[in-house]
């Protein structure tokens, strides 16, 4: 589904000119309808993978093939098409809806963007509202007025609109206590099987990964040091 292929990348630091590696030739592969858990320490590496499969940044060194697709050879135009297909859930799902704007009006922006018929997509909302056990009242309210896991189902939803295989899905529950955690990984767990979609599940929280994750690669100063 997602290969990477000796991708490395460096950054310059903030406090001279010099370079640091922050990805060394990393290597894994995103199968098909699984979970794919990435964790490890704090800059270790694990959201700079995600930018680089997303296409918010390119490698220094190396390929990332979605199918047989390189696409950190696409330049932004070309990419387009890939973004419907992986779409990101962060774990500040906040910072993807206005506060100024209902919530209804915000979830059917990427539909805007990919100049999709919000019509076409009326059935598939009322079938995410569902599947994510919320009230289509709510998309009548601003984001002030949900809770936290509310928010996070939105985003889940407004994600899910564009129907990707892929979910790249970074500390996702960080921000949630425990209860709302175990929510919205069931619910994510229900969705990828009905789906048959792949994620990409960024966390440093091990007891969740190990829950959650079909198969385990563990980060620490841009290598892979294990795989479960």
């Amino acid at each position: 589904m997602i290969k990477l292929v000796d991708i490395s990348k460096k950054y310059c630091s903030r406090f001279n000119s010099s370079e640091n590696l922050v990805l060394d030739e990393v290597n894994f592969t995103l199968r098909e309808n699984e979970i794919l858990a990435l964790t490890g320490p704090s800059g270790c590496g694990k959201t700079t993978i995600a930018r680089l499969i997303l296409g918010l940044e390119k490698p220094d060194k190396g390929s990332i093939f979605y199918k047989d697709v390189d696409l950190s050879k696409l330049n932004k135009r070309q990419f387009k098409p890939y973004r419907k297909k992986i779409q990101f859930i962060s774990q500040n799902p906040g910072s993807f809806f206005d506060p100024s704007i209902k919530l209804g009006k915000s979830i059917i922006e990427p539909l805007n963007n990919f100049k999709i018929s919000v019509k076409s997509k009326e059935s598939k909302i009322e079938e995410l509202l569902d599947d994510l056990k919320l009230d289509s009242k709510i998309l009548t309210r601003y984001p002030h007025q949900v809770s936290g896991g509310e928010i996070q189902r939105l985003s889940i939803l407004r994600g899910l609109l564009l129907e990707p295989k892929v979910l790249v899905l970074d500390e996702v529950t960080s921000m949630l206590d425990i209860s709302v955690q175990a929510q919205i990984l069931s619910l994510l767990k229900e969705i990828k099987i009905k789906n048959h979609m792949s994620y990409l599940f960024i966390s440093h929280d091990e007891e969740v990964v190990n829950l959650f994750a079909d198969r385990i690669i563990r980060l620490d100063r841009g290598k892979i040091i294990k795989r479960i």
